[in-house]
């Protein structure tokens, strides 16, 4: 059991690290248009999937963001509604309607996200002073969070992500997770002295499909 546990552990990790595409620095490609790997989220904004600092696609997004308040959240949302355009050649091209439903962020930010998301209202200040007003985002997101971003090096450990993963990722799975148990009762007990084997494994890959329907979020300070 401790190793089937394990193992799904190792399964969620392989998830997460290809949405987050944190081995592409090492030729682990989620992404493959035309057969060829290659970085999903790059710096210089080019798949328009990107806000932070060395986005010269965008220039109105080309600083980090972090993650402090529903602003935040607003400004990466107002990237993806005028910045994320499809490649028609039939005339100018226009915004993808991709709404986003989650936001993934690492663990050091989940109750951050989670107050954003979950407030039932939030200060704003006017030039009357202060007062309080609905959250803007009441129930809009589901907040997702995992360690597996926080153990990624640098600054990618404090980046997050906005969209819908389900329609830009795939996971591809030929053998589910599985634990066999093999006692000492078994038919190979009859050729060897056995008292107990065991045997975990899933076999699986995720991919990208698509570059339009998740952010990826610079959220170093």
């Amino acid at each position: 059991m401790a190793l089937g546990y394990y193992l799904r552990q190792e399964r969620e990790r392989t998830i997460v690290r290809g949405v987050t595409d944190a081995d592409a620095g090492v030729g682990r490609y989620v992404y493959r248009p035309g057969g060829a790997g290659s970085a999903l989220y790059p710096g210089d904004g080019s798949r328009r999937n990107w806000v932070g600092a060395g986005n010269t696609t965008s220039p109105g997004f080309n600083t980090a963001v972090p993650l402090e308040d529903w602003t935040d959240i607003e400004n990466v949302l107002h990237y993806r509604a005028t910045e994320v355009r499809d490649d028609r050649i039939d005339g100018e091209s226009r915004p993808v309607i991709a709404p986003a439903k989650y936001v993934l962020v690492p663990e050091r930010l989940r109750g951050t996200a989670r107050s954003i998301v979950h407030a039932t209202e939030v200060r704003q200040t006017t030039a009357d002073g202060e007062m309080l007003v609905a959250n803007p985002f009441g129930g809009m997101l589901e907040v997702l969070s995992s360690p597996f971003i926080d153990e990624q090096s640098g600054e990618a450990a404090n980046d997050w992500y906005l969209g819908d993963f389900s329609r830009q990722f795939v996971w591809t799975e030929i053998w589910p997770v599985q634990t066999f148990l093999q006692r000492a009762d078994s038919e190979a007990a009859f050729e060897r002295d056995v008292v107990l084997r065991v045997k975990a494994r899933y076999y699986g890959g995720i991919s990208a499909v698509d570059t339009a329907f998740v952010t990826k979020v610079d959220g170093a300070a």
